[in-house]
């Protein structure tokens, strides 16, 4: 895909697939048929055919949880920052 950047010391096997704007990191491997997401970037190796998205990648499923618990963080702190105010009350 466009604009994918890789470490001239990568190694990609067979059948993988690179989405857009992927950046691939030097001296790792990209086992055979893996997939990484669009601008995921890639700093370790990947074993062959998981898929891996995110910035550090990961595989994809523990991305989109890592993803979905930041979105609930800001909630959680005001309900922290609540019960520390009502505590010195």
């Amino acid at each position: 895909m466009a604009q994918v950047g890789i470490a001239g010391s990568a190694e990609i096997g067979d059948g993988c697939v690179l989405a857009g704007q992927a950046g691939i990191g030097g001296h790792i491997t990209i086992g055979a048929g893996a997939k990484i997401a669009g601008q995921a970037g890639v700093f370790g190796d990947v074993p062959e055919g998981e898929s891996w998205s995110g910035y550090p990648a990961r595989p994809h499923r523990e991305s989109l949880r890592a993803t979905g618990a930041l979105f609930k963080l800001s909630g959680m702190m005001k309900s922290l920052e609540q019960l520390l105010e009502d505590k010195q009350r």
